[in-house]
C-alpha cells in the first residue's frame, strides 16, 4: 500500500477541492439535460402506452361482453327450439297420457334429433328412467344417459319437476291444468362429454296453455343434448364482429377468452378468439410524435456527451481520490476510525463459521511523544509508518487494520483455527514490532504495547471488544510495556460488578428489594416540614443497603430505569396518603418524560389514591429540559394541567435553561448541593446563589437549597432569600416511620385522612427531589 505524508495528503486534498468546482457545474448541467431527456421519453411513451392500454382494455371488455351474449342467445335458442316439441297437446297425449313409441320416435327422434341436429335425445318418465332415447349415427358413441346425468343435470330436472307440480291447479269442474310458463319448467346447463362440452336443455312435457285436462302427477321430462361443435361456433360467430371463435381448455397466449361454466360455476372450457387489431393502429398514429421526440433526444444527447465526457471522467477520477482520502489515513494509508469501525461491524455480522476465531488488538507505540521531542515529528511519522509496515507484512489479507488517531492502531485478526493459534500470531507480531529500526539515520528502539480481546469470550460487538482490548492494553503498559496482554476479567473488576448489579436489578423489583427513604424539606422561615423527598434505596441481598449512585447507571443501560421510576412514583404517592398534609417530592427520569405516558400514569395514580395533586411535586432535571422538543413540551404542559407542582432540579449545573423556565410553569427551582457546599470556602458561591434566587423571584418560583449541613450555610441561604432548605443539618434520609418518631411527620390512617380533592390551578409548592429518588 502506498504511504504518503500527512502534509502532502492535505495539500492534494485542498487543491482538488478548488479545481473540482467547474467539473461539478458541468455535471449539474449534464444531469439537468439528462433529466429533460428522460422526461421527454417518459412523457411520449406514457402517452402512447396509456392510449393503447385504455383502448385495448375497453375493446377487450366489449368483445367479452359480445361473446357472452352470443353464447347466452345460443342457449336461449336451443330452449326455444325444444319448447316447440315438448309444449303441445300432442306431445303430452302421446307421452304422458298413452305412450306411443312410433309417434315419439317420429316426433323426437327424426324430428328433433335428426332435423334439428341434436346429438342425444331422451325422455325420462316419472321415475327418471328413460322412456325413450335416441342418438343419431353421427353422434359420439360415448354420449349416453349416464354421461349426461351429472349432479348438476339431476338438480336441474328435480327443480323443473317441482316447479311443474307447483304450477298445477284444479278447476271447479275437477279438471287439472298447468298455469305456469315455459320458463318455469325448462332449464339449461353444460356438461363435459369426453373431451367436449355439451349443452343440455331440459323441459317438462305439458299441453298447450288452456288445452286438455291433465293428471296431477310428476311430468315426463325431455332432455336434448347438443355438443358445442364447429357449427355451433359458426352460428355464434355470425352475430359477432370477430374473425374467428374457438373452444379451448385454456386461453392461449395472445388471445382473448371467456369461460363456459356449469351451474356450479366450474369452468369447463373457454370460448377464445383472436383480438381485433388495434394496438398497431395507435402505435402507427403516434409514430410521428415518437420519431420527433427521439430525434430531439438524440441531438441533445450528442451535444451533451461531446461537451461533458471529458469533464465527467475527470470528476470520477477526483471523486475516487477524495473517497480514498476520506476513507484512509494520509500518513499510513490505514482506514480512518469511522470507516474502520464500519468494516469491523460488517466483519462481526458474518457467521462465526466464516470468521473463525476472531480477536481485536489495541496497539500503542510506547514513548512516541518522547521520540517526537528528541528527533522531531518527521522521525515520529516514520516510526508510525514503520509499525504499520510491520503489521501489514505479518497480517493476512482477511485481517482489518485501522488508525484510531495518534499512535493508536487497532487490528482485527480473523480466520484463526483456535484462540491459541491467534495468540501465537500475536506473539509473532509483538516480536517483529519490538526491534530496533533505522529511521531517518536514527537507530530507534521500537516499543509497542498490545491489548488483546477475543470474540465471543470478551464481547460480541466492537464497543465491548475495543473496551476489553483497551483494558488489556493499559495492563500491558503498567506491566512494563513492549509486551502484550490478553484481556482477563480480573483486569476489570468493575465489569463483573456491573454484571452482577445488572442481574440483581432484574430481580429486585420482583423480590420487593427496593425501599424509599425520605428527607424533609424545611420552610426556612417557620422551620415546618413542607415536603418529604423520596429517595430510593436497594436492600441488596449481599451488599446491604445501596444508594442509587451504586446502580443507577446500570439501570439506565439495561432499560430498567423506567419500571424503577414508576415504582418510586407509585410507592411515594401511596405513602403520602398516610401523612397529615405534607407533600411528597418525586424525581422522574429523562426516559419517563420523553416516553409521553407520564401524564396518564400520574393522573391514574392520583385518581386511584385520592391524593390532592397540589401535594405531589415532580422534579425534572435541567438536562432533560435542554432536549427541547414538542413531545417534552406537551408532557410538561399536561402535567401542569393536572395540578401537580413542577420543580426544575440541579439548576445551574448544566446549561441553565432559562428559556425552559420562562416557557413552562415550574413552581420550584432547586439549587444544587455543589453550590451550597462551597458557601463556607468560596465567596463567589453566595453571589451565585443570590443571582439564582433573584432569577427565581422574578419568575415567581420558590427556591429550595439542597445539601445544607451547617448553621452558617443555613444563615447565608436565608439571607440570600431561599425559602426552603434541605440537608443533613435537619435530617438524613430515613424511613418515614423514623421521621414520624422524630416529629417530622404525623402519620394518619386513610379513613382519618379522608378523600382529598384538588381545586383550582396548581399552587406553588416547594419541592423534594424526585430525581434524587433515583439519585440521592
Amino acid at each position: 500500500m502506498r504511504v504518503t505524508s500527512e502534509t502532502n495528503a492535505r495539500r492534494s486534498a485542498g487543491t482538488g477541492a478548488l479545481d473540482l468546482r467547474p467539473a461539478r457545474l458541468g455535471n449539474v448541467s449534464f444531469v439537468a439535460l439528462l433529466v429533460g431527456m428522460f422526461v421527454a421519453i417518459v412523457a411520449a411513451f406514457v402517452f402512447v402506452l396509456s392510449a393503447i392500454l385504455i383502448y385495448e382494455r375497453e375493446s377487450a371488455a366489449r368483445e367479452v361482453g359480445s361473446v357472452e351474449r352470443a353464447y347466452e342467445n345460443h342457449k336461449t335458442a336451443l330452449l326455444t327450439q325444444i319448447a316447440r316439441y315438448a309444449a303441445s297437446n300432442a306431445a303430452y297425449v302421446n307421452t304422458d297420457m298413452a305412450f306411443s313409441a312410433e309417434w315419439v320416435r317420429s316426433r323426437f327422434g327424426r324430428g328433433l334429433a335428426i332435423r334439428e341436429g341434436y346429438d342425444f335425445v331422451v325422455i325420462l318418465d316419472r321415475a327418471l328412467e328413460p322412456a325413450f332415447s335416441f342418438r343419431p349415427e353421427t353422434a359420439a358413441s360415448d354420449l349416453d344417459l349416464p354421461a349426461i346425468l351429472t349432479p348438476q343435470v339431476v338438480r336441474m330436472i328435480t327443480s323443473i319437476r317441482e316447479r311443474y307440480v307447483d304450477g298445477l291447479v284444479t278447476a271447479r269442474n275437477g279438471d287439472t291444468y298447468f298455469t305456469g310458463s315455459v320458463a318455469d319448467v325448462s332449464g339449461v346447463t353444460e356438461v363435459m362429454t369426453g373431451d367436449r362440452v355439451a349443452i343440455v336443455t331440459a323441459m317438462a312435457i305439458f299441453p298447450d296453455p288452456g288445452g286438455i285436462p291433465m293428471r296431477r302427477d310428476l311430468p315426463m321430462v325431455l332432455l336434448a343434448v347438443k355438443q358445442i361443435d364447429a357449427q355451433a361456433l359458426a352460428d355464434m360467430l355470425a352475430s359477432l364482429s370477430l374473425s374467428s371463435l374457438f373452444l379451448d381448455t385454456t386461453i392461449p397466449r395472445g388471445m382473448n377468452g371467456t369461460p363456459i361454466r356449469d351451474s356450479d360455476g366450474v369452468a369447463l372450457a373457454y370460448l377464445t378468439w383472436d383480438p381485433m387489431a388495434r394496438a398497431s393502429h395507435i402505435i402507427l398514429t403516434s409514430a410521428p410524435v415518437l420519431a420527433i421526440a427521439l430525434f430531439v433526444i438524440l441531438l441533445i444527447s450528442l451535444m451533451i456527451l461531446r461537451r461533458n465526457t471529458a469533464a465527467q471522467q475527470e470528476l470520477e477520477r477526483r471523486k475516487r481520490d477524495f473517497i480514498e482520502a476520506a476513507r484512509h489515513d494520509g500518513l499510513t494509508g490505514l482506514l480512518r476510525r469511522d470507516f474502520f469501525l464500519a468494516a469491523a461491524d460488517d466483519l462481526l455480522d458474518r457467521p462465526a463459521a466464516e470468521t473463525g476465531t476472531l480477536g481485536v488488538l489495541y496497539l500503542d507505540i510506547d514513548g512516541l511523544s518522547q521520540i517526537n521531542d528528541a528527533f522531531g515529528h518527521v522521525v515520529g511519522d516514520r516510526l508510525i509508518q514503520h509499525v504499520v509496515s510491520v503489521l501489514q507484512t505479518h497480517c493476512r489479507s482477511c485481517d482489518v487494520i485501522g488508525r484510531m488517531g495518534g499512535d493508536e492502531i487497532v487490528l482485527i485478526l480473523c480466520r484463526r483455527e483456535t484462540p491459541a493459534a491467534l495468540m501465537r500470531d500475536v506473539d509473532t507480531l509483538a516480536r517483529a514490532l519490538n526491534r530496533q529500526a533505522m529511521l531517518e539515520d536514527h537507530a530507534i528502539e521500537v516499543s509497542c504495547s498490545l491489548g488483546v480481546a477475543l470474540r465471543p469470550e470478551h464481547g460480541t460487538r466492537m464497543p465491548s471488544l475495543l473496551r476489553a482490548a483497551d483494558v488489556a492494553l493499559q495492563r500491558s503498559r503498567s506491566d512494563g510495556r513492549s509486551r502484550y496482554k490478553l484481556f482477563d476479567t480480573a483486569m476489570d473488576e468493575a465489569i463483573r460488578e456491573r454484571r452482577r448489579l445488572r442481574d440483581g436489578l432484574r430481580q429486585a423489583l420482583e423480590r420487593d428489594e427496593f425501599d424509599l427513604f425520605y428527607q424533609p424539606i424545611i420552610d426556612a422561615r417557620t422551620g415546618q416540614v413542607c415536603h418529604l423527598e423520596a429517595l430510593l434505596r436497594w436492600h441488596h441481598p449481599e451488599r446491604g443497603l445501596l444508594a442509587p449512585g451504586a446502580f443507577l447507571d446500570v439501570a439506565e443501560e439495561t432499560g430498567l430505569i423506567d419500571p424503577i421510576g414508576s415504582w418510586v412514583l407509585q410507592r411515594a404517592v401511596h405513602d403520602a396518603c398516610g401523612w397529615d398534609g405534607i407533600g411528597v417530592s418525586v424525581n422522574v427520569c429523562a426516559t419517563q418524560v420523553s416516553s409521553g405516558t407520564l401524564p396518564q400514569e400520574v393522573e391514574s395514580l392520583l385518581a386511584e389514591t385520592g391524593l390532592a395533586p397540589s401535594r405531589l411535586m415532580l422534579e425534572i432535571t435541567e438536562t432533560v429540559m435542554m432536549e427541547r422538543s414538542d413531545s417534552i413540551d406537551a408532557v410538561i404542559s399536561r402535567l401542569s394541567a393536572l395540578g401537580v407542582s413542577l420543580a426544575i432540579d440541579d439548576f445551574g449545573t448544566g446549561y441553565s435553561s432559562l428559556s425552559s423556565l420562562h416557557h413552562h410553569r415550574f413552581q420550584t427551582l432547586k439549587i444544587d448541593r455543589s453550590f451550597v457546599g462551597r458557601l463556607d470556602t468560596d465567596p463567589k458561591a453566595q453571589a451565585i446563589i443570590g443571582s439564582l434566587v433573584g432569577l427565581a423571584r422574578t419568575l415567581d418560583m420558590t427556591v429550595v437549597a439542597e445539601g445544607v449541613e451547617t448553621e452558617d450555610q443555613k444563615a447565608m441561604l436565608v439571607n440570600s432569600g431561599c425559602q426552603m432548605l434541605q440537608g443533613y443539618l435537619f435530617s438524613r434520609p430515613k424511613p418515614v416511620l423514623d421521621l414520624a418518631s422524630e416529629g417530622f411527620v404525623r402519620l394518619v390512617s386513610r379513613q382519618e385522612a379522608g378523600p382529598e380533592v384538588s381545586a383550582g390551578a396548581p399552587g406553588r409548592a416547594p419541592g423534594g427531589a424526585p430525581g434524587d429518588a433515583l439519585a440521592g
